[in-house]
């Protein structure tokens, strides 16, 4: 069959086995060449379905003498009836190619156009069936569309209202919000006062609670010292012997204000805690505390947990923070560290940082700094960064500011930026801008930028920026691209804008060669490889040779390999820079790298691409663009992708290159493999003159340089393949150049293969009026 699927001696043998053989009248004589064409294709097609002509005929209610009409080439029968037969064969699990019933529509135009109709009604009859086909084309057509656009209407009609409902109820919902939030901004603020003013009533009801606690404990012992005396009354039968012996809790009070010894007063707690009183032991060290000198209160903690009653001496310390000046304060704790009780003064700094106002908590911190502490001033300032209200901690900074405390500022502003929310860090920047301490806003960005992760770096440049404070983002971004590899990556994945592109060139400037390969990889394994692809070029521009050896070590000692990073560069970057690419690592001596960059733009890069890649080689002189070279990698490749390499040629008009490569495949072959190529060629290329170009030349070379025999070879091939177009060119070139020799050999190669049909080709491709130059 004409551009269609010829049936195979094992194909036949088994339609014959499983079918009755079928006979059909035999082709009238003296047929015009493209009606012959058509009745022999059309008896292919019709044999396929295994009926006679006489069942056909009744199946598609036809007189069977037109079917057998048609089939030997009588009568040229309409396309409803070679339509209908290519129907029935695909009914049959016989369907054929399209390409197959393009060939067959088109030898129908060519017969059609050498009929001669027998009368002039006749030529009517057949334009008015064209024009029949037609009209019910289009009428199917216009329906098809006619139901598209209602459905798509009404479907608009539809999302249309669905939209205005939509925007009706955000704009409802949207005022409903509005107000509710105006609402709940002043109950929030109502409820904001409400929550200060309870909390120090909280605070003034807990004092009040521990002093009627301790009344209580007194009440009672008192009542208890009553029952006793007047048990005793009742069994001595005597009035007033009272008991001096039990200690009164009110007494114990007033003497631990005035006059009681240490030992007195461990012995009064221990005497509580038997009789299972915590809180009046509390409160007896509490008052105690409060107005003794600071000898005596250390004397006094130091004896409580020497007698095991720790906790009393604890909840007694963040008292005498709020009663005692910063001056009793500072003192003591200097006591108790030389007493060995550092833990009571961390209790202390703890307390201020929570009770006092910020003059308090700065004059505390420069007593405890002047009084050899100044670990524990550090300590307290640190805890303020991190918990104080901003407020707070920029008066705080303000008194400290010129003082000898003001390094120690420094680490307190350190410890805020690294412990803050993000939003306090904008705040403070603020604040301490417009306070005129420029220092510790550059101190709290700096370790900002060196200790928080790349998320949050990038979220506090952006909060920077909106602020206004365009000045300080920089110097943000600049302290960030100054910390390791590992903080670089994520930080290149939450940038999104040109700061991504400053973060690789300040790396290709100023990192080692080992950090940048490490640096690419691991934005390769993430999948950016865009970034990857960047950073790699950029070192080719900017580096030497030998870093650039060194920064592909790198990467060879790394998962996945320098070659795997090559190519997905390759397939990134824009032709003349992976030319680049290539003249780079050829330039370094690292043939292997430039291998896979040349094999990953010529195999497998578009083609138009590989053309400027292979022109951008000539230029730069690369031997890679060289011809032998060439020619070398193309021995041994395969059909596909030879024919790439052809087509990357041509695009690049390197013709001579072009013709010696079509001379190294396609002189010595099988003619089969030639026709693979062409195939390969036209799917590779499209039908772009590009690829009709590169054909021709291979056709072209073929005649030049090889036998006859192989022509003719060649010709059935490819009409055998569907590819007509390029058989009628290699019929043309060849009786061309070789005449009547080349004639008869395609005589003799058809004969030989189908001696029925023989001519046929012969009479397609040997037209009237074409002679050639040995005619």
């Amino acid at each position: 069959m004409h551009n269609g699927q010829v049936p195979t001696p094992a194909q036949t043998a088994v339609t014959a086995a499983v079918r009755p053989q079928v006979r059909l009248a035999p082709l009238k004589d003296g047929l015009a060449p493209e009606k012959r064409a058509l009745a022999e294709d059309l008896r292919q097609v019709f044999l396929a379905l295994g009926i006679s002509v006489r069942r056909y005929a009744a199946r598609r209610f036809l007189n069977a003498s037109s079917v057998t009409r048609y089939l030997s080439g009588e009568r040229l029968p309409p396309w409803d009836f070679v339509a209908g037969v290519i129907a029935d064969v695909q009914d049959a699990q016989c369907p054929l190619t399209p390409e197959a019933e393009e060939a067959l529509r088109d030898l129908h135009r060519q017969a059609l156009k050498s009929h001669r109709p027998s009368s002039k009604a006749q030529a009517l009859q057949d334009r008015l069936a064209e024009a029949d086909d037609e009209t019910r084309r289009i009428t199917t057509r216009q329906r098809a569309l006619e139901e598209a656009l209602r459905d798509r209407e009404s479907r608009l009609e539809h999302v249309r209202g669905r939209v205005r409902n939509l925007e009706t109820s955000i704009e409802g919902q949207q005022l409903t919000h509005r107000a509710e939030l105006e609402i709940w901004q002043g109950e929030y603020t109502r409820l904001q006062e409400e929550c200060g003013d309870l909390q120090e009533q909280v605070i003034y009801l807990q004092e009040s609670l521990a002093v009627a606690r301790a009344e209580l404990i007194a009440a009672e012992d008192r009542c208890h010292r009553l029952e006793i005396q007047l048990e005793t009354v009742q069994e001595l039968g005597s009035d007033g012997h009272q008991d001096g012996d039990t200690p009164s809790i009110v007494a114990m009070l007033e003497e631990a204000d005035r006059r009681s010894s240490v030992p007195e007063l461990v012995r009064a707690v221990s005497d509580l805690e038997l009789r299972t009183r915590q809180a009046m032991a509390s409160e007896l060290v509490r008052a105690a505390s409060q107005s003794r000198t600071i000898e005596e209160v250390v004397g006094l903690l130091a004896a409580l947990r020497q007698a095991g009653f720790d906790a009393h001496a604890q909840t007694a310390l963040p008292a005498m923070v709020m009663v005692r000046s910063v001056d009793d304060t500072s003192a003591l704790a200097r006591e108790l560290t030389r007493e060995g009780l550092e833990d009571y003064v961390l209790i202390l700094v703890q307390a201020s940082v929570k009770f006092h106002q910020p003059e308090s908590m700065a004059a505390l911190a420069i007593a405890l700094h002047r009084c050899g502490l100044p670990r524990y001033a550090e300590s307290l300032l640190q805890a303020a960064a991190v918990v104080r209200p901003l407020p707070d901690l920029v008066s705080a900074a303000l008194l400290l500011t010129d003082t000898e405390l003001g390094d120690a500022v420094v680490a307190a502003m350190a410890t805020a930026a690294a412990q803050r929310p993000l939003t306090d860090l904008v705040t403070l920047s603020i604040t301490l801008r417009q306070a005129c301490l420029g220092r510790y806003a550059d101190v709290l960005q700096a370790e900002a930028a060196a200790t928080r992760s790349a998320a949050d770096v990038a979220e506090f440049i952006r909060s920077l920026t909106e602020h206004g404070l365009e000045a300080d983002a920089e110097s943000v971004f600049t302290h960030t691209q100054q910390r390791s590899v590992g903080h670089l990556v994520p930080l290149l994945h939450v940038l999104r804008d040109q700061r991504a592109w400053t973060v690789l060139a300040q790396a290709a400037e100023s990192r080692p060669a080992d950090d940048i390969a490490v640096l690419i990889d691991e934005l390769y394994m993430s999948g950016r490889h865009q970034l990857a692809t960047d950073l790699l070029m950029l070192i080719m521009d900017r580096r030497d040779t030998a870093q650039i050896r060194q920064l592909i070590g790198g990467l060879d000692g790394l998962v996945p390999g320098s070659e795997a990073i090559m190519a997905a560069a390759t397939r990134i970057l824009a032709p003349e820079r992976a030319a680049a690419l290539l003249t780079c690592l050829e330039f370094c001596g690292l043939p292997d790298h430039a291998t896979v960059v040349f094999r990953c733009m010529v195999y497998d890069d578009l083609v138009g691409h590989a053309g400027l890649f292979l022109q951008s080689l000539g230029r730069s002189g690369s031997h890679y663009a060289r011809l032998d070279v060439l020619r070398q990698h193309a021995h041994g490749m395969g059909v596909e992708t030879a024919a790439h390499l052809m087509l990357a040629l041509e695009s690049a008009t390197l013709t001579v290159h072009l013709d010696t490569l079509i001379q190294d495949l396609c002189l010595n072959c099988p003619v089969l493999d030639i026709v693979l190529l062409v195939s390969r060629t036209m799917a590779v290329g499209g039908p772009a003159p590009r690829s009709e170009r590169v054909v021709r030349r291979i056709i072209d070379q073929v005649v030049d340089r090889r036998p006859v025999s192989d022509q003719a070879g060649l010709l059935s091939a490819l009409h055998a393949a569907g590819l007509t177009k390029h058989a009628e060119h290699l019929s043309a070139q060849a009786q061309e150049t070789h005449g009547r020799l080349f004639r008869a050999q395609l005589r003799g190669e058809h004969y030989v293969n189908d001696p029925h049909n023989g001519s046929r080709l012969l009479g397609l491709y040997d037209r009237p009026g074409r002679r050639s130059r040995r005619d």
